[in-house]
């Protein structure tokens, strides 16, 4: 039986964030023996603890250290065709995260290259806002998922888009659906729309500047759908679920 003491001091459990970089660094370095002491696998720790600070993982004193982070990496070895073949398959102790970032990122090898590198430029940066009530979980993990989101409120950019709105059609209409909610509500309604940034969470970095073209003015319900679950809607697929292709 599992005490009281003991609960209190296991670590959480590994997020999708901080698997990525796991899972990276397993396909970088293929039939590597993860030993601890290696720089890379200290490299790679440093990293991971960095992303559990900027998520604000807390645990004890063996939080995402190199002997866990090694324990780590062979956990991938399950999921690997060339262990699998000779019944090598590392430690069995796993989970289901794990076996899905495999899926979703074995064959994508690249992409997940370029999403690592912009996770790790998030976690060193100060542009990381704390998670809202709507804190969403993107295949990219939630670091860039709270900067898309933050760029999503920016007051000034959002002003800034709407005033340009106004300048061409001269009035403010969902992207998706077209509501007009100074048309329905009058005056209440005057202004009021939402801001979605279209480029994707794979294509983020800190520091990046947010053009006007990058947003879209929505309307929440749209909105809403867009995030709605993983993948996230591009505005052409919001509008084909509407008949509006």
């Amino acid at each position: 039986m599992v005490t009281e003491t003991q609960r209190q001091k296991r670590n959480p459990v590994w997020t999708r964030d901080e698997l990525l970089l796991a899972l990276d660094y397993y396909f970088r370095h293929p039939r590597e023996n993860p030993d601890p002491s290696k720089p890379s696998v200290q490299e790679l720790t440093g990293q991971i603890g960095r992303v559990a600070k900027a998520l604000g993982i807390t645990g004890s004193d063996t939080l995402r250290n190199a002997n866990g982070v090694s324990m780590k990496l062979l956990n991938f070895r399950r999921h690997d065709s060339y262990y699998q073949s000779k019944h090598q398959v590392g430690l069995q102790r796993g989970n289901r995260l794990e076996a899905e970032v495999w899926k979703e990122f074995e064959n994508r090898q690249h992409d997940l290259r370029r999403i690592v590198a912009n996770i790790v430029r998030a976690a060193a940066s100060e542009e990381i806002p704390s998670p809202g009530e709507d804190d969403f979980e993107a295949p990219e993990g939630r670091l860039l998922v709270r900067i898309h989101r933050s760029r999503e409120r920016n007051r000034r950019l959002i002003e800034r888009k709407k005033a340009s709105a106004l300048n061409k059609d001269g009035c403010l209409v969902c992207e998706v659906c077209g509501f007009n909610f100074e048309a329905v509500y009058g005056e209440r309604g005057r202004g009021f729309i939402e801001c979605h940034h279209t480029l994707p969470v794979s294509l983020l970095e800190c520091g990046a500047t947010t053009k006007l073209r990058d947003l879209a003015l929505v309307c929440a319900n749209c909105h809403r759908m867009i995030h709605a679950s993983r993948p996230w809607w591009t505005l052409e697929q919001a509008r084909a679920a509407l008949g509006h292709a």
